[in-house]
């Protein structure tokens, strides 16, 4: 019995020895590949880091334009990246990414890895490559410009869109509470840098597209360079007084037609549709006089009107209008320097608000005479700016600067551009929620048929209470005076042609989706009247009309509710019409308890 059990003995013994030594061994694996990962995760968090490095000198470089740095900083952080991802490519690597806890943070970091590279390959080469030799070259035979770059970089403006829109997808999608701190620390640093970028890229491509539509990137386009006159305020700025109308086709920017307002009928309806809210609030000058076109603060309904107008007078359909007033132009010829004109004035940066607005009305009191100065300042501005022998990138920032401040707007016949400037300053239209801002507006307009806005100082004190979070008030105090020098002799074209004061409306709209609770004229000048408060644009909208002499004050108050429906309610922001004398804005947040 005995002999026949040392058999099967011997056997158990084996057969536990090698289960022995199988573990044995498999400890060791796990061991050598445990070593492995840790010293391949090690490998990828040298090489972020430098990857890390290497993008801040970029981005510095760029925003000091040393181009020509950019090669071999984009080469660098390639490498970084790159090498960053190679360890993630392991077989090992992906086989520790199913292994539960552990897994989890091997996933993320090559995630983290994997983006960086994408970012570096397919964005930060082809962009070092492209600013290094960005310019936009006219042909001396035609006049016309290479838009190589242009269309270059409007591809590669899309491709970030895609590239980001995909990394951010894949980052959102990591399981935060499933790491280990140091990991998740580094996946929650990226999130700012990574939105930063997204937000970065819409401007940008809206400003590629508009440069596109202006030069007639995609064929034959109509463009209408509308001039706003500020010393006429209307919502959007002033009243349109000048037109220059321009074909552009490859390339090629040709002017067609120059018009003035006085060219345009006056009370004769257009064969235009607005909403009644901008009827109430508006009234007939709105769409039956052009000067009343920028009368409401959104753009595109300006563009509707411009365009009925222009087909009606002149046989011309806009595929572009871009609005633009001498605010602008003064960040504008900070840039190009002088523009000299024919009458043997020189316009500078410091002096063209005053001279455009103001000092031609003193000099050429007749309105054919201003009209024709106008034009040829116009004309010379523009073979100026067209020129483009400037700092291409100092006049990228300021027109910039401009756009964000309200003083140029685009609008675009094309969806697919228009749809590229949504949420953005230059469309010229209120946002249509309250995040990430609540913006409140305040807009003025003349109604003395005058130039008189030069001389009209304004300021505002928004006061929020937040108390309530859901449904928080605010309350717009608005005040309004005229400083004109005793001793000074207006010209009847500046000064009011329908009454001996001088009337301004004011237009007051609290956040989307609110109600007014309370309009007030607690000072009220010569005369101040509170008028029609309507829903217009998804928001509450107040006006106010202002009868002032020189030296007198007046103030018109309204009060909005916010609602729970219409929340979450971001930090307010307000939006003023561009003023020659800005308006002073003062924010307040009231007491609780």
């Amino acid at each position: 019995m005995s002999e026949a059990r040392r058999p099967r003995r011997r056997r158990a013994h084996v057969v536990v020895w090698s289960l022995v030594a199988l573990g044995l061994v498999a400890i060791a694996v796990l061991g050598i590949a445990g070593y492995r990962l840790v010293d391949g995760t090690m490998t990828v968090k040298a090489h972020l880091e430098d990857a890390r490095t290497q993008l801040g000198a970029f981005q510095l470089a760029a925003s000091e334009q040393r181009f020509s740095e950019l090669p071999n900083l984009a080469s660098a952080l390639r490498s970084s990246t790159e090498a960053a991802v190679a360890p993630t490519t392991d077989g090992l690597w992906r086989l520790g990414e199913q292994v539960p806890w552990v897994g989890a943070n091997l996933h993320a970091v090559r995630t983290i890895a994997e983006g960086g590279e994408s970012v570096s390959r397919e964005i930060v080469s082809p962009a070092a490559g492209l600013l290094s030799g960005f310019a936009l070259h006219r042909d001396p035979a035609t006049g016309g410009f290479d838009l190589a770059s242009l269309r270059e970089a409007s591809d590669l403006a899309a491709t970030a869109a895609t590239v980001l829109d995909e990394v951010s997808e894949r980052v959102d999608a990591i399981d935060a509470d499933a790491l280990m701190p140091q990991v998740r620390d580094a996946v929650e640093e990226l999130a700012p840098p990574l939105a930063e970028a997204r937000a970065a890229v819409p401007p940008l491509r809206a400003g590629l597209a508009g440069v596109g539509r202006l030069l007639g990137v995609d064929g034959p386009q109509t463009v209408a360079l509308v001039f706003l006159n500020n010393a006429e305020t209307a919502a959007l700025g002033g009243g349109p007084a000048a037109q220059t109308i321009l074909h552009v086709e490859d390339g090629r920017v040709s002017p067609v037609a120059q018009l003035s307002s006085g060219e345009f009928p006056r009370g004769i309806p257009l064969d235009v549709t607005v909403d009644e809210s901008a009827n109430v609030l508006y009234d007939d000058i709105l769409t039956q006089h052009i000067n009343g076109a920028a009368s409401r603060p959104d753009f595109p309904t300006t563009a509707k009107i411009l365009t009925a107008q222009l087909q009606r007078t002149a046989g011309i359909t806009p595929d572009t209008i871009v609005s633009i007033d001498p605010i602008a132009l003064s960040k504008m010829l900070a840039v190009t320097g002088p523009v000299a004109l024919p009458d043997g004035t020189a316009l500078t940066a410091e002096n063209v608000v005053s001279e455009l607005l103001n000092q031609a009305y003193f000099r050429y009191p007749e309105g054919s005479q201003s009209d024709a100065y106008f034009a040829a300042a116009a004309s010379a501005i523009f073979d100026r700016i067209m020129s483009a022998d400037y700092d291409l990138w100092a006049m990228a920032d300021a027109i910039t600067a401009a756009a964000n401040q309200g003083s140029i707007m685009l609008w675009s016949a094309d969806a697919a551009t228009e749809k590229l400037l949504d949420g953005l300053r230059i469309q010229g239209t209120l946002p249509t929620s309250n995040e990430p801002e609540t913006v409140l507006g305040i807009y003025f307009r003349d109604r003395s048929s005058s130039k008189i806005d030069y001389y009209l100082h304004t300021d505002t004190t928004v006061t929020t209470n937040a108390c309530t979070p859901d449904a928080p008030s605010y309350t717009v105090e608005t005040h309004l005076r005229f400083d004109i020098p005793e001793d000074l002799e207006l010209p009847d074209y500046v000064d009011s042609g329908l009454f001996d004061f001088y009337r301004t409306e004011v237009f007051l709209y609290g956040p989307v989706g609110g109600t007014i609770t309370a309009a007030e004229t607690p000072q009220v000048g010569v005369d101040s009247t509170v008028g029609p408060g309507v829903t217009d644009l998804g928001r509450p909208a107040q006006k106010f009309v202002v009868d002032l002499v020189n030296g007198q004050d007046a103030v018109v108050t309204a009060t909005f509710a916010g609602t729970p429906d219409a929340g979450p309610y971001g930090p307010t922001a307000v939006r003023t019409t561009p003023m020659i004398n800005p308006t002073t804005v003062t924010m307040v947040e009231a007491s609780c308890g």
